[in-house]
């Protein structure tokens, strides 16, 4: 899982505790830092490579099985996290 996160809204001193978040919702993403014009923190979460097997209908966006998170719920819990921890003082 790939996740890019925006350098000009999170601050340079809070970005390690930020990485730490975002392990939490998954232990081996690739954390990407790049600006954006945009207030988001998390710009895009992408998923990583699947084992090759059944092709998948539907969208990505989409829940496959049963108790997974879909890409946008992911996103949006990932940005509240962030949020209520840049809220909280250092």
């Amino acid at each position: 899982m790939k996740i890019t996160l925006n350098t000009t809204s999170i601050p340079e001193d809070r970005r390690q505790e930020v990485e730490s978040i975002a392990r939490s919702l998954a232990k081996n993403a690739e954390i990407v830092w790049l600006p954006s014009r945009f207030p988001r923190f998390v710009m895009l979460v992408e998923p990583g490579p699947e084992p090759k097997g059944e092709a998948r209908s539907g969208s990505i966006f989409e829940t496959p099985e049963p108790g997974l998170h879909s890409l946008a719920a992911m996103t949006e819990d990932l940005e509240t996290r962030i949020k209520s921890c840049l809220g909280r003082s250092s």
